[in-house]
């Protein structure tokens, strides 16, 4: 055939035998760039800050870390100044006289048979001494010469890379929850970016530690409940990591009773042996460290009394700061401002972050709906209404100074789970849409305004303040 023949009856010199099949086009995922730039953005801020300290309360860590590290003892040693020319003690009138006790200042202090400690519960800064001493002998810099590299270690190590691996076992949740790639980039969004997980991640706390450790232990515990896995190592892992979880943040203690139940009901046998006898390595190492520096297996905590009095007790010594409390710490406000407050109010678990609401709307569509993980979403709801009746009781001063109601932080992971839930019934519709866009905007707002100090007053109590709607 000529060319001519050809273009007459319209036919293709060449025709391929067979076509290759259409290759689906892959949606892109851009939930690993969202860990990532979480990771790079929390962690510059760790690297480039030069405080030391920014509380009383992340202080007193630091200072139990210190003492563990360079001296081997819990005890609060007098160091003349010129010792440490990275000091940092109190000089203000009412502020200890302890001129050379300890390192950094701090309020945080109890007093036991004539000695001075943290009133931290000791198990964590234990562990984080640990760190420090690995880091000592791998940088070959000590806590003493170079504290700067030190902390940031042991903040990048002990706290980032947990927040890391709780953000994983988060997207792990989210991408079997909807098939949805918008609901799933929205859902990590607002797990990266948009509680005050994030900022806190900067200040040494047990509630970022915590909030990881508690998520690992559910999610090894919702492996066995759920998913019908029986090796040995799920139940180990959450016997360990609730126990764990329930020695660095006391009220944790009723998540590691549930899942012991829950998996106990399971498999009794794995549960006792595989999950209970790893659980009371964390448990008793913690009951031990109490007792060296207290002498009791309880923390100090448990010496105030039923009111909220030290009279005679381990905060009770000449120049305590809780004899004399001052601004928020004196406060004695209503139980039901005080419960406002905790939820809606300057320091609301939800007013704060508000799309912890769409969370909230997740976990009752999984309660009252067809949902398998029904008994899921009763555990979170019911833990988290729990906590907050002991809150309510035991406490008044929304955990001083700082961003959010920090004693909740830790079941912040838990609700995030129900987060697809709750946001595949806003987002096929333009104005459900705006909702979730105008929560995610003030909850990032929060946490962008607490990421400079989180150990400072938050942007809503100062607003309140300004207004002379509250005085503290």
């Amino acid at each position: 055939m000529n060319d001519s023949q050809a273009v007459l009856t319209n036919e293709p010199e060449s025709v391929p035998a067979e076509l290759p099949p259409a290759q689906p086009s892959r949606v892109l995922d851009l939930t690993p760039v969202m860990i990532l730039v979480t990771v790079g953005l929390v962690s510059g801020v760790i690297l480039q800050r030069s405080r030391l300290m920014d509380s009383p309360n992340d202080s007193s860590r630091w200072n139990r870390v210190y003492y563990l590290v360079e001296h081997g003892t819990y005890e609060y040693l007098p160091i003349p100044r010129e010792q440490v020319p990275w000091a940092i003690r109190g000089t203000k009138e009412g502020e200890l006289p302890l001129w050379d006790t300890p390192v950094l200042w701090t309020i945080d202090m109890i007093r036991v048979d004539g000695k001075m400690y943290s009133s931290k519960p000791p198990l964590l800064p234990t562990v984080l001494a640990g760190v420090a001493w690995i880091a000592q002998k791998v940088t070959g810099q000590t806590f003493h010469e170079n504290p700067w590299l030190i902390q940031r270690i042991i903040l990048i190590v002990c706290q980032v890379l947990p927040f890391v691996a709780m953000l994983l076992i988060v997207r792990r949740h989210v991408f079997r929850a909807t098939e949805s790639v918008w609901v799933r980039h929205f859902a990590m969004a607002v797990a990266c970016f948009g509680t005050l997980l994030t900022p806190w991640l900067i200040t040494l706390n047990n509630h970022v530690i915590a909030a990881a450790t508690g998520l690992i232990a559910l999610d090894a515990a919702i492996r066995i409940w759920y998913e019908g896995r029986r090796e040995w190592y799920w139940f180990t892992i959450a016997g360990f990591f609730a126990a764990f979880t329930a020695s660095i943040e006391l009220p944790a203690g009723l998540l590691a009773v549930i899942l012991f139940v829950a998996l106990l009901m399971k498999d009794h046998r794995r549960t006792l042996i595989a999950g209970l006898i790893p659980a009371l390595i964390p448990a008793c190492a913690a009951l031990y460290t109490n007792y060296l520096v207290t002498g009791q297996l309880m923390p100090a905590y448990e010496s105030w009394d039923k009111d909220g009095n030290q009279k005679g007790g381990f905060y009770d010594f000449p120049g305590s700061y809780w004899n004399n409390r001052k601004g928020i710490d004196a406060i004695n406000e209503p139980k039901h401002v005080y419960l406002a407050h905790m939820l809606i109010g300057h320091d609301g678990f939800f007013s704060l972050s508000p799309i912890l609401l769409v969370a909230l709307v997740g976990i009752l569509v999984q309660l009252f709906g067809r949902s398998d993980r029904r008994l899921l979403a009763a555990m979170t709801l019911g833990m988290t209404a729990v906590l907050v009746c002991v809150y309510l009781v035991k406490t008044n001063n929304y955990g001083g100074g700082c961003h959010g109601f920090r004693w909740l932080f830790w079941v912040i992971p838990m609700w995030l789970l129900f987060m697809p839930a709750g946001i595949e019934l806003f987002y096929r519709r333009a104005v459900g849409r705006y909702v979730l866009y105008s929560l995610f905007l003030v909850s990032m707002f929060t946490v962008g305004y607490a990421l400079d100090n989180p150990w400072s007053t938050n942007w809503l109590r100062a607003l309140l303040k300004h207004a002379g709607v509250i005085n503290y």
